[in-house]
């Protein structure tokens, strides 16, 4: 059976050449085309980074999602900015937000998860529009959901790495003015760049092999994971002003969109599907409308009797599931 999760592979011979136009056209027109101006950039660390410079007024405290990631917090660390939580947890409904309305903050970062219109924030959006503040929303898990984005955000963030096989790729979004400043904006690292690289061609290498067990294989496995592992390190220590690279350029000019969203929803069907009745596995999200949603993940939860049991046997049919949520 063929090794089902962790990171992309692509294939020697998919880096071809293609003019950025195509890139806008088949990609930011085709599935993005909102805001007043938006910009491909190395990473979604990157696309907030980029973000937090372009907003003129002084930004005191930020209003974070409890359930996120050190880099999405990263950005504004570096420019002392107060952090306050507010809690995300799993519900019967899916997940709900507990939010402080007078909470005193300036910017709202909105997330809504794993691509689930239910998780959506925009009525919590609606709400705070009516105060001063500047809403930023990481549309990363909705990205090929309809909609993908709440028309009341200010700003919006993603990180296309998490959807396509590209070696860098984030999003940012202006959703009523241009960018105030673009001609910034620079390469990334050749050096850290060729490591993805070679890390996504080595996996794709070995992906083409019969037997895993096979200790060429083993070694290539060990190589490939150690390459991601620098390459992840990396970005978290160089990562501002970096447009998105020209390899990934053109990668992204190949991806049929509509076909990577095809087949993430048959898959999130049929696991819906198989996994229904399951006495020990519940789904986070129960009800899905597949007309409107693509799932990026399609979160369970686990009776933990069972959960270390399920994981060691998945791992052994070589299927490897993130933990997602924190115990």
């Amino acid at each position: 059976m063929k090794e089902i999760g962790s990171e992309f592979w692509i294939e020697k011979d998919s880096i071809t050449k293609n003019d950025i136009s195509i890139i806008i056209s088949s990609v930011l027109d085709g599935i993005l085309n909102i805001g007043h101006d938006q910009l491909l950039l190395f990473s979604g660390r990157t696309a907030i980074d980029y973000v937090l410079e372009d907003i003129s007024k002084p930004i005191r405290a930020v209003y974070m999602p409890s359930y996120c990631c050190e880099s999405m917090l990263q950005p504004f660390i570096d420019r002392n900015i107060k952090i306050h939580f507010y809690s995300v947890i799993p519900d019967d409904s899916g997940i709900k937000y507990i939010i402080d309305y007078k909470k005193d903050f300036d910017i709202f970062f909105a997330t809504s998860y794993f691509g689930y219109s239910s998780s959506a924030m925009d009525p919590v959006i609606d709400i705070l529009k009516e105060r001063d503040v500047i809403i930023i929303e990481d549309i990363t898990h909705r990205l090929l959901s309809e909609p993908n984005h709440c028309i009341k955000s200010d700003y919006l963030i993603a990180s296309l790495r998490k959807w396509f096989p590209l070696p860098s790729g984030g999003l940012a979004v202006k959703m009523n003015e241009h960018f105030i400043m673009k001609d910034n904006l620079t390469s990334p690292p050749a050096k850290l760049i060729n490591k993805k690289i070679n890390a996504m061609k080595q996996k794709a290498e070995y992906m083409a092999y019969e037997s895993y067990e096979d200790e060429f294989a083993q070694e290539l496995k060990k190589s490939f994971l150690a390459a991601f592992s620098e390459f992840n390190s990396g970005i978290k220590q160089s990562y501002k002003n970096f447009s998105i690279d020209s390899v990934s350029q053109n990668l992204l000019a190949e991806i049929n969109v509509v076909d990577v969203k095809k087949k993430r929803c048959e898959n999130a069907q049929y696991l819906h599907r198989r996994l229904r009745e399951s006495k020990y596995i519940k789904f986070l999200f129960k009800e899905v409308d597949f007309e409107k949603d693509c799932p990026l993940f399609v979160p369970i939860m686990v009776e933990s009797s069972v959960r270390e049991s399920l994981r060691n046997y998945l791992i052994s049919n070589n299927i490897f599931c993130p933990v997602h949520w924190p115990i």
